[in-house]
């Protein structure tokens, strides 16, 4: 380019520069870790243990309408009272496997400890093949029930025979001992072979079913079904106290 000069103006832009602290590296904070409680370990609670009972006098028989039915008292081995007794009966072939099954209950809502109470398990209109079989006793100790029932209840005069239109009955008195009435009152018959077992079980009631304290009624309980002949029969007897008189 004549004549000219083209001056190359440089220009320097001066940055500021920022001092830096300390280059020396902070510790770094490490969190501290919290002791984890000692746990004790607890034992684990013992089970109750099961209930005891003994299982009396068995028979078994087909029925005329061909019912399998099974017989027999249930003890009550401990030492306390029980309610909502029910056996349960099953039935295995000859591998030991279950063929059938079914349950019935005490004819007593309470079994006092040291007696015992009449069951009845039916198997209804079949009689199945089985080779063995096994009985279960369920209960619970005895709570609700127990405090209700009536304490002096006796029995007096009872007396078995041939029944007019049944194959059995039974009859006697039932005799308020205490000083309360009894209501809601219960028979219990179970009868016997020669061979101490269970060949009939019957349930019924006195005339009045209210007895005052230090009254009785009569009662006639018939047995419609018999395995066998009877040689001895035993009658219990419940019911509710009532209130005082």
């Amino acid at each position: 380019m004549s004549g000219k000069r083209i001056a190359a103006i440089i220009v320097l832009v001066a940055l500021p520069i920022v001092a830096c602290g300390d280059p020396t590296t902070a510790p770094l904070e490490v969190p501290q870790l919290q002791a984890t409680p000692t746990i004790t370990p607890q034992p684990s609670p013992t089970p109750p243990a099961p209930l005891a009972f003994e299982v009396l006098g068995e028979n078994l028989y087909e029925d005329p309408v061909g019912s399998l039915r099974f017989l027999f008292e249930v003890r009550n081995i401990n030492d306390f009272d029980v309610e909502g007794l029910r056996a349960t009966v099953i039935l295995r072939d000859a591998d030991g496997q279950s063929v059938a099954s079914q349950s019935g209950y005490s004819r007593l809502d309470v079994v006092r400890a040291g007696d015992t109470a009449p069951v009845m398990v039916v198997f209804f209109l079949v009689t199945p093949d089985f080779a063995t079989h096994e009985v279960k006793i369920e209960a619970h100790e005895a709570d609700y029930l127990s405090g209700l029932l009536h304490p002096r209840l006796e029995v007096a005069d009872d007396v078995g025979r041939v029944g007019q239109w049944v194959p059995y009955e039974v009859l006697g008195e039932v005799q308020n001992r205490g000083n309360s009435a009894a209501q809601s009152v219960t028979v219990v018959i179970t009868c016997y072979n020669e061979d101490g077992n269970v060949v009939a079980v019957g349930t019924g009631a006195p005339e009045q079913r209210v007895i005052p304290a230090g009254g009785s009624s009569e009662f006639l309980v018939s047995i419609g079904a018999v395995s066998g002949e009877i040689a001895s029969c035993k009658v219990q007897v419940e019911g509710l106290t009532g209130g005082d008189d």
